[in-house]
């Protein structure tokens, strides 16, 4: 299975001054090599899209969210505007279908291999191009039901308790229940493997693709921003894969997934913002661009 090299730590650094913009600016700079933060000239977000087999799965003939494939469109012209308006480039990384993570493996070997590979090049892609900060996003309905899923696993989390009890934003109880025995499914399947294999069983190639653009970019010593439960789970893998990776980035936005808190909670990252969005997760680290755009103005 695809495997990291070491990761380049930054050098521990405090602001001069206490307070949330020193430091991410502080942040910023140590990323940069920079006695002080510069200035970005060049932020690009790279959304990893794909479908997941959970998303038309029913029991008792509900599915498990709200959200159709008319709000994909719909999503993505939001996205595309949200960059425009933040000022950065962005590219919609199109991935396999997983198949439906509670009753058969989300992907082959050579899938997962395939989409860890196609992240880490973007990566390269990006960092070559001359992207000074990246955005680790996903789009598609059911990324947050396999974050759930493989979180619960690997932190050893109850599907109710990884999932928690919310059911606003159009999600019904019933909707909720058909959520809970899925991930319950899917964390039983996977309940004696360990590292890629969980993520080869109930994972999905857009999560393999984020893990592997995570970890490249880090290895580039480029800063990141992170939004959604899909790209906060990757993060964590990444981490797992290669200890430094964390110190590369920063969580745009938070979501009412427990899974994605979780996650930072292990990187040890606090939303730079609390928009609470349930859906378009990476409109979260668009919106907090201009706030890190701020912070190396002021710096």
């Amino acid at each position: 299975m695809p495997d990291f090299t070491a990761v380049p730590q930054l050098r521990n650094r405090s602001a001069e001054e206490p307070g949330r913009l020193a430091d991410i600016a502080a942040w910023l700079a140590a990323a940069q090599d920079s006695e002080r933060a510069q200035p970005l000239s060049r932020p690009r977000a790279i959304i990893f899209a794909g479908a997941h087999g959970i998303a038309e799965r029913t029991i008792d003939g509900v599915g498990i969210g709200p959200h159709t494939g008319a709000d994909e469109e719909r999503w993505r012209e939001n996205i595309a505007t949200a960059a425009q308006r933040a000022g950065a480039g962005v590219d919609f990384l199109e991935c396999a279908e997983a198949a439906p993570i509670d009753v058969s493996p989300a992907m082959s070997a050579e899938q997962l291999e395939h989409h860890v590979e196609l992240g880490k090049q973007a990566a390269d892609r990006e960092v070559d191009s001359g992207a000074d900060l990246l955005i680790a996003s996903d789009f598609g309905i059911g990324g947050e039901t396999v974050a759930a899923a493989v979180m619960g696993r690997i932190t050893y989390t109850e599907p109710v308790a990884i999932l928690g009890t919310r059911t606003s934003g159009g999600m019904t109880d019933g909707m909720w229940k058909t959520r809970v025995t899925i991930v319950r499914d899917a964390m039983f399947r996977a309940r004696n493997l360990e590292g890629w294999e969980v993520v080869q069983t109930i994972g999905s190639p857009s999560l393999a693709g984020l893990v592997g653009f995570i970890a490249q970019a880090a290895v580039r010593r480029t800063p990141m921003l992170i939004a959604g439960p899909l790209a906060a789970t990757a993060a964590v893998l990444a981490e797992r894969s290669a200890p430094g990776v964390k110190c590369w980035l920063r969580a745009g936005s938070s979501s009412p997934e427990p899974a994605e808190a979780l996650a930072y909670k292990e990187l040890g990252l606090s939303p730079l913002l609390d928009l609470d969005l349930g859906a378009g997760h990476p409109l979260g680290a668009l919106a907090a661009l201009p706030l890190v755009e701020l912070a190396a103005e002021l710096a």
